[in-house]
């Protein structure tokens, strides 16, 4: 498929809903389109190379002959892509196909992705540029994307929706699509296998606390999942699917269970001390962005197991918890499994939560003992209740990048002391769509009077003495409010 007719696709979907976009993806019969590449695009997932249009802008300015301050006129055409398309010249098409979109993400560094996403650019028409940025930067805004795919994949190759779904939960979607428009249909990929990542499953806020749960501690780490194929290999991926086995080998997985069983086990990698004693999550940083050995390794890390999903071809996500958790405690006596415990009612539940406030953790996790593993879902649920509730005076804000372009991304939180603020930090979390708006229209207009409800888990004061809130969220604006919460009052929470 050339890069034309994609473009030309792309901008015809603005016009449509997302049914009439499937329909129009499905109903397309020509076989010799590179269909693959084509869906892609439509789910790549560019934010990996680093680039989007805080790297890109300048760039584009310079190619276009304009000062690198550019962004009035972005915010003039409407966003990054549409501004791309307004201030192109008339270049004419060199017939680019749409594997360029791999060729970008497939790229080692920001640097070399940047070369070739600005050379496929200087060789495109107006069209082209527009949707060649909008996929890189995630700024489509036309309906087409990972859920029109997931309707239309399936239906275009006649594959049903229940075993669609069920290869969804267990692999990549770029794994699908390959596998899919190869002709392979999705029979193997209907289990999970090591080597695929897996969606992990997730925690929603606990509405109530009746019922009997295993109450594991919430760790304040990086969600990991390890894989060891049948043949020894081993991966460990992070929340997101990226593979971050390079960067934590010391944790020796190929040592864990038995020679040569194989596995996907989910868990979460914390920062230690000498003495094995939990750090702040912040200490961590140099595992995720230090770009030598020696600077990964200043502080060191264990892994907490708390699940399984496959064991030696065992389709263990299908159990129970409760038979889950014996599982890992028989087959791994090697591995740091967690401490969990069986408790029933809200009184035991908020006992277990104190616990595991004192030391040190962010709340408590709570699973059914006959619940199974649900990739993806929101299924579990979390106990942590916001324990700081202030308002606070907005300080600065910045503006936001991707989907917030175009509005304030965070703001810098105040409270008062005497005729004084004193900065808490900044919050950039509980916003809705919506709130995003209104807050930056009020905001605007209010700069010095916004007042914003803020609840937080803590307070805390590092050496220096400055305060900060942990995992901030915004709750509303107050606009009946004209001053922030006093400094003393902070004081005393954080006491």
């Amino acid at each position: 498929m050339k890069m034309s007719d994609f473009a030309e696709k792309m901008e015809s979907y603005c016009d449509m809903t997302p049914t009439e976009i499937i329909n129009a993806i499905v109903s397309d019969e020509n076989i010799e389109k590179d269909w693959k590449n084509f869906f892609l695009a439509l789910t790549g997932h560019f934010s990996s190379t680093g680039l989007g249009p805080k790297s890109l802008l300048n760039h584009v300015a310079t190619c276009y002959g304009l000062d690198n301050d550019v962004k009035d006129l972005v915010n003039d055409s409407g966003g990054f892509p549409e501004f791309v398309y307004d201030w192109s010249d008339n270049t004419m098409s060199e017939g680019l196909d749409i594997d360029i979109f791999v060729d970008v993400l497939s790229q080692e560094n920001i640097i070399n992705a940047r070369r070739a996403f600005m050379g496929y650019f200087e060789s495109m028409n107006a069209l082209e540029r527009k949707w060649f940025t909008a996929i890189i930067v995630n700024e489509t805004r036309n309906g087409a994307g990972e859920n029109v795919t997931k309707k239309s994949l399936p239906k275009k190759y006649g594959i049903s929706t229940s075993d669609f779904n069920t290869a969804v939960k267990f692999n990549r979607l770029s794994t699908i699509i390959d596998t899919v428009t190869d002709g392979w249909g999705v029979g193997d990929l209907l289990v999970p296998s090591p080597g695929n990542y897996i969606k992990p499953q997730l925690a929603k806020t606990a509405k109530t606390l009746r019922g009997e749960y295993y109450a594991d501690v919430k760790y304040d780490g990086i969600r990991a999942q390890f894989h060891r194929t049948e043949d020894g290999n081993v991966m460990i991926f992070n929340r997101k699917g990226d593979d971050i086995t390079h960067r934590f080998a010391d944790l020796n997985v190929e040592s864990w269970g038995e020679e040569f069983d194989w596995f996907i086990l989910d868990g979460e990698i914390i920062p230690v001390d000498e003495e094995g004693n939990v750090l702040e999550f912040k200490e961590i940083m140099p595992r995720i962005h230090g770009k030598s050995e020696a600077v990964r390794n200043r502080v060191a890390v264990k892994a907490i197991v708390f699940d399984i999903l496959t064991y030696n071809g065992q389709d263990t996500y299908a159990f129970g918890y409760g038979t889950r958790l014996e599982t890992l405690q028989m087959h791994f006596p090697n591995v740091n499994i967690t401490e969990t415990k069986l408790v029933s009612g809200e009184e035991a539940i908020r006992k277990e939560y104190t616990n595991a406030i004192k030391a040190g953790y962010e709340g408590l996790v709570l699973k059914g003992a006959n619940q199974v593993y649900e990739p993806g879902k929101r299924s579990w649920l979390k106990h942590k209740p916001a324990l700081v509730d202030l308002d606070c005076v907005v300080m600065d804000a910045t503006m936001g990048t991707g989907k917030r372009a175009g509005y304030y991304g965070s703001y810098e939180l105040g409270v008062r002391i005497g005729d004084n603020l004193i900065s808490v930090g900044s919050i950039g979390s509980g916003f809705t769509d919506e709130d995003l708006v209104s807050v930056h229209n009020y905001y605007d207009n209010n700069q010095q009077t916004t007042i914003m409800e803020v609840h937080a888990d803590i307070i805390t004061q590092d050496k220096e003495g400055n305060i900060g809130l942990r995992f901030p969220r915004f709750i509303r604006l107050r606009t009946d409010k004209e001053t922030p919460t006093e400094f003393k009052s902070v004081k005393e929470m954080l006491n």
